[in-house]
């Protein structure tokens, strides 16, 4: 191997270690951005980051920036996974470690009750329209809520999705989520296969870690913590972060007004 081939280490997610470290595979490229080249792995969706992107869960993360890094591919594209290894063209991707992403904290007993209120902060990312619709929906507990969201909305992650995945988090954190995950599950293939992969995650608590503090911090009342977050949240995609954020504050909505004894929205 040559030098400039064995230039690039990188930490790979534990959630997706193992998809790089058994025997070569192909992996398709389904797209590529600057900060973000997306594989598809034996049907599971690989990450691969500049050291400035988002730090999605599953991901293998570079530590050089986007305008470090020439992917020299395109979306369709076949490449090489495996050893350790992601093979591209003009470079190989090395796991030379691996990384945990943040999950949200478990609540459990009477102490970790979500509080009585919704947080100023998040009052004012309540959706509207069929986004509001659906995520209300979901909270019902209809089970067309799912299909109501999931896949709907543009992008990579179309914002229906980013919504799920903020009351998966959620319902995650307060236990009883395994209806609705099984749910969102089974409907995965409706979606981006990137989106997919973030909601697979989200459904088991993952998330990053500005999300995941945003979480916690709500579901605890913690509204400094809430509003030294949110901005960077907020800031996640073009919409991304404003829609997972919504998803968020409808689940608590959903969850103080339970707590109080009010009729939910």
């Amino acid at each position: 191997m040559s030098t400039s081939r064995a230039g690039l280490p990188a930490g790979v997610s534990t959630l997706s270690a193992a998809l790089i470290e058994g025997d070569p595979v192909p992996a398709t490229v389904l797209g590529v951005h600057a900060p973000a080249l997306y594989l598809d792995v034996a049907g599971r969706v690989l990450p691969v980051l500049t050291s400035d992107a988002v730090p999605l869960a599953t991901a293998l993360r570079l530590a050089v920036p986007s305008g470090r890094v020439d992917w020299g591919v395109a979306a369709g594209d076949v490449v090489t996974v495996g050893g350790r290894l992601v093979v591209l063209p003009g470079c190989d991707i090395a796991a030379v470690r691996t990384w945990r992403p943040a999950r949200v904290s478990a609540l459990g007993g009477s102490s970790g009750r979500p509080g009585s209120r919704l947080s100023p902060h998040l009052e004012a990312w309540s959706a509207s329209g069929w986004l509001g619709d659906g995520i209300r929906a979901v909270l019902s507990g209809r089970g067309e809520g799912a299909d109501l969201l999931l896949g709907r909305g543009q992008g990579l992650t179309p914002a229906g999705d980013d919504a799920l995945a903020g009351i998966l988090l959620v319902a995650h954190a307060v236990g009883g989520a395994e209806r609705l995950a099984a749910a969102v599950r089974s409907r995965l293939g409706s979606t981006t296969a990137v989106s997919a992969a973030l909601l697979d995650a989200a459904a088991d608590g993952y998330a990053t870690r500005d999300v995941v503090a945003l979480v916690d911090a709500a579901l605890t009342g913690d509204d400094a913590t809430i509003a030294r977050t949110l901005p960077a949240v907020l800031a996640i995609g073009h919409t991304s972060g404003a829609d997972l954020v919504a998803g968020v504050a409808g689940a608590l909505h959903h969850l103080t007004d339970t707590t109080t004894g009010r009729s939910a929205a």
